[in-house]
């Protein structure tokens, strides 16, 4: 499998992004939950990201920087750069210990920031997965590329669970994730009917974002997760009315 990195085009090109790559998913724009944000690297616009406690981000360890991109500086909510809810400068970037970029195994990191948030913040999965959780609805939120090739603005969809293997949720139908969702939470309804994140997306195996998208499981790195403190957990009740209500709409 040739995997891609959904930040990569974005983050290396990102004036020309959109003419690359021409196509992809369905979805909708959308300014509800807002504790899903996006990443910046100085003034360029990196991956999505998304808050599990007040002063903690999740995303994926790809999105950290590189030999040419610096780490990203900031964390931001809101639907768009021009409609921007709250900046939160970051403090420290933890990747997963044992990610390995050739295979994008435990592609996942956790971001401090040097001030706790107000938006309200997303549960994460403590329940594996299994092979039955394959046809299970599911949303995605994210600010990447969508099928009119414009980027840097959060959008939703609704789609079921492809499949689950060792280390991936895998989405096969659209809505499709593209370049600038990585990092983006990939969420069930809980048992309390909030949504709840199971994976992070990861990578790729088509250009065009026409295949399948694969998101690391949050399950399998839950050690490395729960080690940052005060992390909202499913059936926690972290989140409050107004991140809940847009869920199920």
């Amino acid at each position: 499998m040739h995997a891609m990195t959904l930040a990569a085009a974005l983050l290396a090109h990102p004036a020309s992004a959109a003419d690359q790559m021409p196509t992809i998913i369905g979805g909708e724009l959308s300014e509800r939950w807002p504790g899903v944000g996006a990443l910046l690297h100085g003034e360029r616009f990196g991956c999505t990201a998304f808050l599990v406690a007040p002063d903690v981000v999740m995303t994926a360890a790809h999105c950290i920087g590189s030999a040419k991109i610096p780490p990203p500086d900031v964390f931001f909510t809101g639907p768009d750069l021009d409609h921007v809810l709250n900046r939160y400068p970051i403090a420290s970037i933890t990747p997963h210990p044992d990610y390995d970029p050739s295979t994008a195994r435990y592609d996942l990191a956790m971001i401090r920031l040097a001030t706790p948030a107000t938006e309200p913040v997303v549960e994460v999965a403590t329940t594996p997965l299994s092979e039955a959780d394959g046809g299970r609805p599911v949303w995605m939120v994210g600010y990447g590329l969508d099928e009119n090739d414009e980027s840097q603005r959060k959008r939703i969809g609704s789609t079921v669970i492809g499949g689950v293997i060792t280390d991936n949720v895998i989405i096969d139908a659209l809505p499709q994730a593209c370049y600038g969702d990585s990092g983006s939470p990939l969420l069930r309804i809980g048992a309390d009917g909030q949504p709840v994140a199971i994976g992070v997306a990861s990578y790729i195996d088509d250009a065009f974002c026409e295949g399948s998208t694969y998101y690391q499981r949050i399950d399998r790195a839950l050690p490395f997760v729960l080690g940052f403190g005060d992390i909202c957990v499913e059936g926690g009740l972290c989140s409050d009315a107004l991140f809940a209500s847009g869920f199920d709409d």
